[in-house]
């Protein structure tokens, strides 16, 4: 069964070129897009929601609900459950705050720097599913 994906970013380019890249190389087809966090929780929170991701592709600067900020509100919105998703940082930024940041945060699974390589997602999905 391939994964359900969600990519969380402000950046339509992006957001189209991820989506075309991973159903190119036959990862998912079930791909969603999301324009910022508040979107995604809102989704995340929605009853009508079933069918939980396996896979978040997550940007840290967007407007509205950033990507530290929706890692907050999902955070508590788990209360005391584990995250059965993977969430994966996604930045253009190299500061090594925001690397350490992401890398020790107990929902972030890894940081990836943009652009998003065919290496980046090969490792994203072959250590998953």
């Amino acid at each position: 069964m391939k994964p359900r994906l969600a990519i969380v970013d402000d950046d339509t380019i992006f957001q189209f070129t991820t989506k075309v890249k991973i159903q190119k190389l036959g990862y998912t087809s079930d791909i969603h897009i999301f324009n910022d966090g508040e979107e995604i929780m809102n989704y995340i929170k929605s009853p009508d929601n079933s069918e939980p991701f396996d896979i978040i592709l997550l940007d840290i600067n967007m407007p509205i609900m950033d990507g530290w900020d929706f890692l907050e509100a999902y955070n508590s919105y788990l209360g005391n459950e584990e995250s059965k998703i993977k969430i994966f940082m996604l930045s253009s930024s190299i500061n090594p705050v925001d690397v350490n940041k992401a890398k020790s945060h107990s929902l972030v699974n890894d940081y990836i720097i943009k652009p998003i390589k065919d290496e980046d997602l090969s490792q994203i999905f072959s250590t998953n599913y």
